[in-house]
């Protein structure tokens, strides 16, 4: 299926939907983070999974985003297709989980992690997103302008 098929295919009534399947198709993300010097950060990301509605990533203790992510914990992430002229944006704030069960989703899902940190998962964490939103948005009459809050059971 190219890429318009895939896109047209979404239920843009479903945000979290939209997120999960287009993450999934394009597997590196961007993201933009706080710096400690208060600049912003751009870096590849790489979504993991989602479960019940939450949306998981990690990242790596010793990198510094962690740290900035830490002091700053709000996020943004974007993908965009050239071809059709549409991007998906997330941001949220960000929370951190030594939780052993998301940390070993992180490893299952992602061959990268596992094959530049092994059996080392205590240098992993991960984390979620709360007060998220996700637009997407496309050049392509077809397909349009879509805005989401996407709460979860993490929001208070």
């Amino acid at each position: 299926m190219d890429t318009l098929e895939f896109l047209k295919s979404l239920d843009y009534e479903n945000g979290l939907e939209v997120v999960v399947k287009v993450f999934e198709r394009f597997p590196l993300q961007y993201g933009v983070t706080l710096g400690l010097d208060g600049k912003p950060q751009i870096r590849p990301l790489e979504f993991k999974f989602e479960e019940d509605g939450v949306l998981y990533f990690d990242t790596v203790r010793f990198y510094r985003s962690y740290k900035e992510m830490q002091a700053f914990p709000y996020l943004q992430i974007c993908i965009c297709d050239q071809e059709t002229m549409s991007y998906v944006r997330l941001g949220g704030k960000v929370n951190f989980t030594e939780d052993p069960k998301v940390i070993e989703k992180c490893f299952e899902a992602s061959p990268v992690l596992t094959s530049q940190f092994g059996n080392q998962k205590d240098a992993v964490i991960g984390y979620y997103l709360t007060e998220a939103w996700a637009e997407f948005e496309s050049f392509s009459k077809e397909l349009g302008s879509h805005k989401y809050t996407l709460r979860n059971r993490f929001d208070k």
